[in-house]
């Protein structure tokens, strides 16, 4: 794993042990299945980091831009990218 990747998988990782956190204390049942479905992504992510397919695009198989990685890495698709630019008005690429 490159030190990008393992920085990431780090972040990740804190990221998982703060969302699990929340879910012990937190006990608003209406918010904690954002909360579940984030720590899923997330989980999600590092294993795809831990067996090499993290970057590629689970429809079409491409790589997703390390950029947009580094700042969201949970992203599944591209079609997530395409989606997540009708909310910026600059490109994300």
């Amino acid at each position: 794993m490159t030190t990008t990747l393992e920085k990431l998988y780090t972040e990740l990782r804190m990221t998982q042990i703060e969302l699990a956190a929340t879910l012990r204390v937190s006990r608003e049942s209406k918010i904690n299945q954002f909360i579940e479905a984030e720590l899923h992504d997330v989980e999600e992510s590092m294993k795809k980091l831990e067996n090499g397919s993290f970057g590629t695009c689970e429809i079409s198989g491409e790589l997703i831009p390390e950029d947009i990685l580094s700042i969201i890495p949970t992203i599944k698709s591209k079609k997530d990218l395409k989606e997540l630019q009708t909310y910026y008005r600059k490109s994300l690429h």
